[in-house]
């Protein structure tokens, strides 16, 4: 199990507010007993203080949402506990302003006890105070508690903290704050657990692979409904279809907001933000401002939350306004799109023939293999080599033009599709090799078909070897590529059986070879025991151009290459 790397014998809450004052620069302290922020220079302008908290395991959410623009104070509790009415006092006594003092409270039990008796308290030394609940969840939607407060309160606390820097006063804080509630709703969705707090690094909860927890809460808390993991587009759909439905229609638009649970990298939270972008405007949705990032964590959870609020027109500037604090978003306003161009004026949508069923196949072939050559090349790489091969074939279906595609043919829209298409440095190395094996073909001549691919092979080796540097016995593709073009040192005249079994074997045995180039060359004597994955896939490839050039399948070779990839 995985070994956290908070700081051990200290509490995390406590600990984690000394990272945010470096993170912030001048614009935060702390207090140590009891543990709360604060920000050092409120906003000249500000009459009412603003109070939040919550368990830690959320960051940045709140700590890091302090300092001009934001909230005046943040109270954290322990991982995923929420804080003691004594911080909250404490800290709303110390920024309180002469306008009163305005608590945002997530609708957590916990929280809404120790918010409430905070409230008393300072009333009772003579302060105003207000409490704002915040309970955007549409996966508690319907329980006894009433919705869980989760991605909106990055919302609120950015609409509010800009609002209360121009001097709005307590009530019409509060009533801003309660509007912007009630037209934001919050869903997420995890197929991951958390790894859980204060135990032996295991997950929080048990989710089979590729299955998706469908409502889950910001504590790991189970979802409304579990089912296989749909593709992206799908599932976003299903998720921008129920926040739609559960708000009111916004002639102003609606802010879209992609909140990574602590699990997902960027790169996956931004095709997030793209595919809830063309779910909305597939409905025909106004959007005004879309932002994709991690505000309101669950510690580790692999999962993300889409909040969507519809927007009145006056919230949008508060929404845009710059801020001084390290946590909340920085969002950008979308430009209005351009209009439509009349039907009449569209060109008419060329006819692209299809694929010829060999490069169909091909590609369904290393799609279905994604996986499998990723978890090989995890072993010795980086893990993308699955990835970037089934996309070059896709690019390659794509590219096809010929109505009546001859191998040739085929092979040049491979050749392009690597060359072009896929970065990394085996898909250029394959966009070479498909290259020369469509060149051969094209040669004037009358050898045959298999001669002139036995030709193609001979000529990509050197071509590949030209530029990448590398020789046989470096634990490359070339390992493979050799044994398939030369029986030894004499060169092979025919692309046949015997070639294809050579290089299946010429791959097997990089699993004994220390690398020489490439990521794996890195690994040293780890990479020994398992095949080179790039060797692997080209005697893939070459057993497809037999059973193409052949018009059979190769039931023994094809044995041979499944165990290589397992």
């Amino acid at each position: 199990m995985a070994r956290s790397f908070l700081s051990e014998g200290v509490s995390p809450s406590a600990r984690a507010l000394d990272g945010v004052v470096l993170d912030s620069g001048s614009a935060v302290r702390v207090h140590h007993d009891p543990v709360y922020a604060f920000a050092r220079t409120p906003a000249p302008g500000r009459v009412v203080a603003l109070v939040s908290g919550g368990g830690a395991g959320h960051e940045p959410m709140h700590a890091s949402f302090v300092g001009q623009g934001g909230l005046d104070a943040a109270c954290p509790g322990e991982i995923f506990t929420s804080p003691h009415n004594r911080q909250i006092h404490a800290a709303g006594a110390r920024v309180a302003l002469p306008g009163g003092v305005l608590h945002l409270v997530k609708n957590y039990t916990g929280d809404r006890i120790n918010f409430a008796i905070a409230a008393e308290r300072l009333r009772a030394e003579g302060h105003r105070v207000t409490e704002l609940l915040i309970d955007d969840d549409l996966g508690s939607d319907g329980s006894d508690v009433g919705r869980r407060g989760t991605g909106a309160t990055v919302v609120v606390e950015k609409i509010l903290g800009a609002a209360a820097d121009t001097g709005l006063g307590l009530d019409a804080l509060a009533d801003l704050g309660g509007r912007v509630v009630a037209n934001s709703r919050s869903l997420a969705v995890a197929n991951g657990a958390h790894t859980a707090p204060g135990g032996d690094g295991g997950p929080a909860f048990d989710l089979p692979a590729g299955q998706l927890e469908y409502g889950v809460g910001i504590h790991g808390e189970a979802g409304s409904d579990t089912f296989a993991q749909p593709a992206l587009d799908a599932l976003v759909g299903r998720m921008v279809e129920r926040l739609l439905t559960a708000l009111p229609t916004a002639p102003a638009g609606y802010l879209l907001l992609v909140n990574g649970l602590g699990g997902v990298s960027n790169l996956e939270l931004l095709h997030v933000l793209a595919a809830a972008s063309d779910q909305l405007a597939a409905r025909g949705v106004r959007l005004r401002s879309a932002h994709s990032g991690t505000w309101a964590s669950a510690l580790d959870m692999r999962g993300f939350s889409l909040t969507l609020t519809a927007l009145e027109e006056e919230w949008l500037t508060h929404w845009l306004a710059p801020h001084g604090t390290a946590g909340l978003p920085t969002p950008r306003a979308l430009p209005e799109p351009a209009p439509a161009e009349a039907a009449d004026d569209a060109p008419a949508a060329a006819q692209t023939p299809a694929p010829s069923a060999w490069l169909a196949e091909l590609a369904a072939l290393f799609a279905d293999r994604r996986a499998a050559f990723n978890t090989l090349d995890q072993r010795t790489g980086d893990g993308d080599l699955g990835t970037n091969l089934a996309g070059g074939m896709a690019a390659a279906v794509r590219r096809a033009r010929a109505a009546e595609p001859t191998l040739a043919d085929d092979l040049t829209a491979v050749a392009g599709a690597f060359l072009d298409d896929v970065g990394g440095s085996s898909g250029p190395l394959f966009g070479l090799l498909f290259q020369q094996l469509a060149g051969a073909l094209t040669v004037p001549g009358e050898a045959t078909e298999a001669a002139r691919l036995a030709a193609g092979l001979r000529a990509g080796l050197a071509a590949v070897s030209r530029v990448g540097g590398a020789q046989p016995g470096d634990r490359t593709l070339l390992d493979a590529l050799h044994p398939a073009a030369f029986d030894g040192d004499a060169p092979r005249g025919h692309l046949d059986e015997a070639a294809v079994a050579a290089a299946l074997a010429g791959a097997a045995a990089t699993r004994d070879l220390v690398a020489r180039r490439g990521r794996a060359s890195y690994l040293g004597e780890r990479v020994l025991g398992t095949p080179d994955p790039g060797a692997v896939a080209l005697a893939g490839v070459l057993l497809a151009l037999l059973e193409r050039h052949d018009g059979e399948p190769k039931p023994a070779l094809r044995a041979d290459l499944e165990e290589l990839t397992r």
